[in-house]
This record gives C-alpha cells, structure tokens and sequence, in this order.
C-alpha cells in the first residue's frame, strides 16, 4: 500500500469512494442477478402451468375424435407463440406419443425421463433435468385426469438468462458510471476543500527551509483552515524576527569576533614582536661579550629559538587577521593562504581568481574565513593531496568553487559534527546565511572527493586587487 500513501487527499478520498461504490455495485448485482433469477424462474413455472393447463383442456376433443393433425397444430402454435417453450408433446395412457414438435423425431429417453406417478390427479407435475440444450423444466399435465393422456412441455430458461445477463450488466454499468461521477464529484469537491491545506504545506515546506520571508498567506474564511492559516502566519512571523535578530546578534559576534583577532594580531605583531626583537639583539651583544665558547653557543641557540618563536607568532598574526586582506585584497590574501598550506602541508594546490572588481569588506572577509576553514578541514579529514579553488565573479554575486580529491563528506558526517560540537562547516554555513548567501556540498568522482559550491550575494566595487 506504498502507493496508496504518497497519494494527496483528494486522490485517496477518490479511490475510496470508487472502490467502495465498485464494490457495491457487485455485491448489489450479485443479489439482484439471485432474487430477480428466482422470481423470473418462478413466474417461468407458473406460466409452464398455465400453458399446459391450457393445451390439456384444448386437446381434449381432438384426442377424441382421433384429429391427430388438428392435435399437431395446436401444439405447434403454443410452441411458436411462447419462446420459452422448448418443445411439447403428448402421450396416450400406455405413453404412445400421439403428437410432438420435433423436427428430428423424439430424442431418446425423454419419455421414461418423467414418466406419470400413480394417483396423481389432476395437478401437474414438475421436473427439472440438464440437457445439451440448457437447463429444461418439464411439466407433466394429465388431460381428463390422465385417462386420455398427458401433455409434456419442456420450458428452457436460456432466454430468460440472456435477458437477466443484459439487465445485468446494463445495471452494473449504470452503477459503475453514477459511481464514477459521484467519485469525480468527490475529487473535484476535496480538491476545493483541501487546496488551503495544500497552500499550508507549501508554506510548512518553505519555512522547513529556513526561508521565513514569503509574504504571508491570504485568510479567506474563519473556519478551522482560515485559524490554521492565521496561526501559521504568525509562527512564520515570529520565526522571521527570531532569525533576523539571531542573524544581527551573530554578526556582531563575527564583528566582534575579527576585532579581537585583529587587535590580538597587531599585538602580537607590534608588542611581542619588538619584545622578541630587542631580546635577540641583546642576546646577540650579549654572545659578542662572551669570552667563553660554550657560553656564547648556549646563547646563540636561545636567540636562534627566539628567532623560530618570533616567526611563528608572525605566522599567527597574519593568520588571525592578513594584512594583505586589507592591504592588498582578497586575491592576494588568498593565494598567500594558499602558499601557506602548500609550504606546511603535503597538497597540490591550484586557485583560480576572476573577479570583475572589489567585494565589500565583509564580504572579501567572509571568503578569506570559508577558505581558511575548508582547507582546514581538508587537511585534517580529507586525507587529499589535490585542491582546486576557483572565485569568481558573477551578476551581483560571487561564486567560490573549493574541490578536494580526498575520501569525501557525507550530510550525516555534517550533522555528526555538529552534535559532536566539530562546528567548523556549521560555522560556515552561518557565515553564508548571515550574507544571504547559499552553499552545496557535493562530489565529482572520480576526479574530486567533495566539491564546496559558495554563492555569496554582494556588490563589486570599482578596482583591482592589486591597486
């Protein structure tokens, strides 16, 4: 019944009236086909009877005056005048036939078949038998009380069965179309009924989305579909404001966020920089005073680790917050990320750049942040010594493709991470909504693992990234 489930409402409502109205429609054929069989096989009998009644007083004076052909021709108008009448004959008392209407003769045994019962009067006598002919009653009339003799007639109930068949299957059909039109009454009228629920899904769909700012639905009527859609334009109203704010308050946590990484990066630069720099040229005056070998040894060794120290922070200055992101753009911040990790890390990495101009600030930080991120990830899970990055400018968008040749990702693995508080594509994904963008996650195999498809909505300013 799988099929019977994905149907909408007014598809199943219409299945069910059809089929309950089919079945209907056969359970009242089958009882009408039995009782008007009944009453028409009764009415045949009752009219057998009154047929042989009939011929018994009219062969009377024939039988008499030995008319035999005025005998023959009696019987052969009642046959032809009646349809149902299969044939007719008439016995003597010692069972001589005396007149018939068959063309072949008598057939073999019909006489022995229903011979007359001792005392039998004057009621006439019924019997029932199959032939290659169909289903034959024969009735038994005694003519005087059976002292001349007795009419046979033989009633065939074929016709009668052609005619129940045609009424038959003229009233299922009758039924079958009333059935259908009263289906197809349904279907349109749970059509009209449902099609505000079938709008309230499309809105339950669209919010399941996440995207809260369709215009709300029309109310139409105060009934439960009418409270139904005012109660879901609220929720949809409600869950609007919520995102809205939760979009401004985790942009201020991003601003907040990179204010803190810049000043923690200037710091670091600036600060523990300068501090590093003068411990090492005092450390450097310090070896040229000493006499002792090992001594000076010892102290070059320390400055040189103060040297490594002093790169590293370095390093993670630029890596909190690039200069060239602000100097230079985000071309040039990004394929100095890129040397980075081809420097430190086991990958082959090709970036692509066609930008027709300048993002914004925000947005040029956004994508600087997504690629960080991405690579990030690559190097940690993807076990890739390939990555291809492409941006690219589109109208009034950009487009940032990132392609690994690794083990790939799943929607599962996503979410597992987000239970496991692994946020770094969930911290993506809200970076992306925050500017009204888009991202897909997919796979090219065999060449790429996982493919990052951003779009990110902004406006190109005037400029190259190297101005």
């Amino acid at each position: 019944m799988g099929w019977f489930a994905r149907l909408k409402i007014a598809d199943k409502l219409g299945v069910m009236v059809a089929s309950v109205i089919l079945v209907f429609s056969l359970l009242a054929g089958i009882m009408l086909w039995q009782t008007v069989s009944e009453i028409m096989e009764q009415d045949l009998e009752a009219r057998g009877r009154s047929i042989a009644g009939e011929m018994a007083a009219m062969s009377s004076d024939p039988i008499q005056t030995g008319n035999l052909l005025a005998l023959d021709e009696l019987i052969y108008m009642a046959k032809k005048s009646n349809s149902f009448v299969e044939y007719i004959f008439i016995v003597d008392p010692e069972q001589q036939v005396m007149a018939h209407t068959f063309h072949n003769g008598m057939p073999k045994n019909l006489l022995e078949l229903h011979p007359p019962a001792e005392g039998e009067g004057r009621k006439a006598d019924v019997m029932a038998f199959s032939s290659d002919r169909g289903h034959i009653q024969d009735i038994l009339q005694p003519i005087e009380d059976g002292s001349l003799g007795y009419v046979r007639i033989g009633l065939n109930n074929k016709a009668l069965t052609i005619l129940l068949e045609n009424k038959f299957f003229m009233l299922v059909f009758i039924t079958l179309l009333v059935g259908l039109l009263g289906a197809l009454f349904v279907f349109r009228l749970t059509r009209v009924f449902t099609k505000p629920l079938v709008k309230l899904m499309c809105r339950a769909e669209i919010i399941s989305r996440g995207e809260f700012a369709e215009p709300p639905l029309h109310v139409r009527s105060k009934d439960e579909f009418g409270r139904l859609t005012e109660a879901m334009n609220t929720m949809a109203e409600h869950l609007h404001m919520g995102e809205m704010e939760r979009k401004r308050l985790l942009g201020h946590l991003l601003t907040v966020q990179e204010d803190e990484r810049k000043r923690i990066s200037m710091e670091l630069h600036d600060e523990s920089g300068q501090a590093l720099t003068a411990l090492m040229f005092s450390m450097r005056a310090l070896a040229k005073q000493t006499k002792d070998a090992e001594t000076r040894a010892y102290i070059l060794a320390v400055r040189d680790e103060a040297a490594h120290i002093l790169q590293k922070l370095r390093s993670l200055a630029v890596e909190l917050r690039p200069p060239a992101l602000d100097e230079l753009g985000i071309e040039a911040a990004v394929k100095n990320l890129v040397t980075n990790y081809q420097r430190y890390h086991a990958l082959r990495m090709d970036f692509s750049c066609k930008l027709h101009g300048l993002p914004d600030d925000a947005a040029s930080l956004a994508i600087y942040r997504i690629i960080q991120e991405c690579l990030t990830n690559i190097v940690k899970h993807a076990e890739a010594d390939r990555v291809f990055i492409l941006l690219e400018s589109q109208e009034e968008s950009l487009r940032l493709v990132i392609k690994d040749n690794g083990i790939g990702i799943t929607q599962a693995a996503i979410e597992e991470a987000r239970r496991t508080n692994h946020l770094g594509i969930y911290g993506i994904q809200e970076r992306i909504r925050i500017l009204g963008g888009s991202m897909k996650i997919y796979d090219e195999r065999p060449a790429w693992g996982t493919v990052y498809e951003i779009i990110l909505k902004t406006e190109m300013k005037e400029g190259h990234a190297f101005d």
